[in-house]
């Protein structure tokens, strides 16, 4: 598969498919063995902290005077705190993984993708991409207290921000320009690329929050008061491994979006077409389609 190609909105939705289809061995390995490990800790500590909570929840008539305290408790705790922060490295992880998969798998011309080979592509753009998400989180947050709207349109800018990290070996004060740059009329197809992706994803999600939801509820009214601790773990592991299979498709879709945007800014397939010249075996030019209205 050539990345370094122009495509509609139907081939980005079919190319998404299609890797993750034709590569789900290596790029299952990987993000079990890179978001593997803090995804798991945040299904343990978000297990556990849903069993306390349900556990310790204020019955009686004076539970209205007690839910204030045992909120405060509850979001104090330790379990709480765990599951909050490797929640949060969960995505970052996973599209990193899915780019330095992609970067591989470019780099090798089709061969085989090694864990060890995404691990290392991983490390190298891990703190400039940390810096990045950071950055970007405070400038959405602060453009959406501006009516909201400034804070989707930022949002949908740099939702190409890691995917530059990573490709292009960016940093936290380069990205914003290089972002601005590729999205250059083509915010719309980005925002409705999204929109479709993130549709499909939350309708796979439910596969995984289901369970874990369905014995929260149960809890919850005393339908099984005695539910053992391990079930509800399990179910939260469940429903955080969802979040990873969610995620990546994500980032798979902003990943050929950004080839896409890249090819039309900068012809890079054209540019190495024409530098192969007189070897043995150039590689193929991509047709050039537009993209229509999305």
């Amino acid at each position: 598969m050539n990345l370094y190609q122009t495509r509609d909105f139907g081939e980005k939705i079919n190319a998404t498919v299609q890797y993750a289809v034709k590569q789900i061995r290596s790029l299952g390995m990987a993000l079990l063995y890179i978001a593997g490990p803090p995804a798991l800790i945040a299904g343990i500590a978000s297990g556990m902290a849903s069993a306390s909570m349900l556990a310790t929840q204020p019955t009686g008539r004076d539970s209205s005077y007690k839910m204030g305290f045992w909120l405060v408790q509850q979001v104090s705790s330790p379990y709480y705190i765990v599951a909050i922060i490797f929640a949060m490295l969960i995505p970052l992880l996973v599209y990193l993984t899915v780019y330095a998969h992609l970067k591989v798998y470019d780099r090798n011309h089709g061969e085989p993708v090694t864990v060890e080979a995404v691990w290392s592509e991983v490390q190298q753009a891990l703190g400039r991409a940390v810096l990045t998400w950071l950055v970007v989180g405070i400038l959405v947050v602060a453009a959406t207290f501006f009516f909201i709207i400034p804070g989707i349109y930022l949002g949908v800018v740099f939702s190409l921000a890691l995917a530059v990290v990573v490709f292009e070996d960016g940093s936290a004060s380069t990205f914003m320009g290089r972002c601005f740059d590729l999205i250059r009329d083509k915010w719309w197809s980005t925002f409705g690329l999204i929109i479709i992706i993130s549709f499909i994803a939350y309708i796979l999600s439910f596969v995984f929050t289901v369970p874990a939801a369905a014995v929260n509820m149960m809890v919850a009214l005393k339908l099984a008061p005695s539910m053992p601790v391990y079930v509800t773990i399990l179910t939260s592991i469940l429903s955080t491994v969802g979040s990873v299979v969610v995620s990546s498709l994500i980032a798979l879709s902003l990943g050929f979006q950004y080839f896409n945007l890249v090819e039309l800014r900068d012809g890079r397939s054209i540019l190495s077409a024409i530098d192969s010249i007189g070897s043995a075996t150039p590689p193929p030019i991509p047709r050039s389609n537009d993209e229509g209205d999305y």
